[in-house]
């Protein structure tokens, strides 16, 4: 007796999955949607509605729940990129940090001290003149104006 039951439970489910649906207009311009054709005393033009229902989960190959995982893949991937990237900016923030640090000490440097002596790079020194002096200072307020922001 279930079997019976659940075999026209079935049955009837499966015809209203595959039920056609009508649009149709009165003689008042009123408009119908039926799932049975209009009467046959309606003169107006008929038409009719290819409405498919859900499908089945995981039936289809975009179903949502794929699509959810598709999303959720991009989601993280685009997280991993923004993480890293920011990872980039503050190792590039730091560097700048030190490099201006830098740059400002020497500007103290070549401003402040009357008498000046810098390596020759030969196991020497050199006494510092105005003009490399002045050439200094210009390169350390470029690198202040580079990386001090």
């Amino acid at each position: 007796m279930r079997i019976v039951v659940f075999t026209v439970t079935i049955l009837l489910f499966s015809a209203s999955v595959s039920a056609q649906i009508y649009k149709w207009v009165d003689e008042t311009g009123k408009i119908h949607y039926t799932d049975q054709p209009p009467p046959p005393h309606v003169n107006t033009k008929e038409q009719q509605l290819n409405i498919n229902t859900a499908p089945a989960a995981g039936s289809h190959p975009g179903n949502p729940s794929n699509a959810l995982s598709d999303e959720r893949e991009e989601f993280e991937k685009r997280r991993k990129q923004r993480q890293e990237n920011e990872a980039k900016d503050q190792a590039q923030a730091e560097i700048n940090k030190k490099k201006c640090t830098e740059a400002q000490t020497q500007l103290r440097m070549y401003a402040d001290s009357p008498r000046l002596t810098i390596p020759d790079g030969a196991g020497g020194i050199v006494y510092v003149d105005d003009d490399l002096r002045q050439r200094r200072i210009d390169d350390a307020n470029k690198a202040i104006a580079t990386f001090c922001r």
